[in-house]
């Protein structure tokens, strides 16, 4: 019995194990949760209407800086340079896409993490590096449909990203 114990708990070590190095049985995500007393923004803006949970940590050290665009038709929101949001509304909700893998200038995106209409994705640079992390989600609230994405100008690691992802799933009238 003592053998056969012996050998179960080695063969289920080796199982284990080997699970663990196999080509992408591990996916690359952030394990990040909002907080209960995380901070509540408004935002008002033009035809920008809706509210989302900010992360506290964030809201501590900087202070929220929501700009809308000379056009109105872009919203800028930033906390620090971690967190940095475009939002768009299109002219035709049914034409809006999520970024899939596909080719922007030099970079690949890889997506890591789908869910309904978000998207955390890498970009991968023509040697096949990783560069940084973004996001894409297509969210409605009430009747109008918003469209969020990382900023093109930031440059964010995969917990900024996951961050940002868990931050817009609170997205709301």
């Amino acid at each position: 019995m003592s053998r056969n114990h012996i050998f179960f708990v080695t063969l289920l070590g080796i199982t284990t194990f080997t699970s663990c190095i196999i080509p992408g049985a591990r996916r690359e995500r952030a394990e990040l949760e909002l907080q209960r007393n995380d901070s509540l923004i408004v935002i008002d803006e033009g035809a920008f209407h809706f509210s989302m949970v900010m992360p506290k940590d964030l809201m501590i050290t900087h202070e929220p800086n929501i700009q809308l665009s000379t056009h109105e038709s872009t919203l800028h929101i930033s906390c620090g340079t971690d967190f940095q949001i475009r939002v768009t509304m299109p002219e035709n909700p049914a034409s809006a896409h999520t970024v899939g893998n596909e080719q922007e200038g030099i970079f690949t995106h890889r997506l890591l993490d789908c869910e309904d209409e978000s998207c955390v994705y890498k970009r991968i640079l023509p040697d096949g590096s990783s560069f940084d992390y973004g996001l894409y989600q297509i969210t409605t609230v009430g009747e109008t449909t918003y469209v969020f994405q990382s900023s093109l100008d930031g440059e964010f690691n995969l917990n900024a990203a996951m961050r940002m992802k868990l931050a817009l799933a609170s997205v709301k009238i």
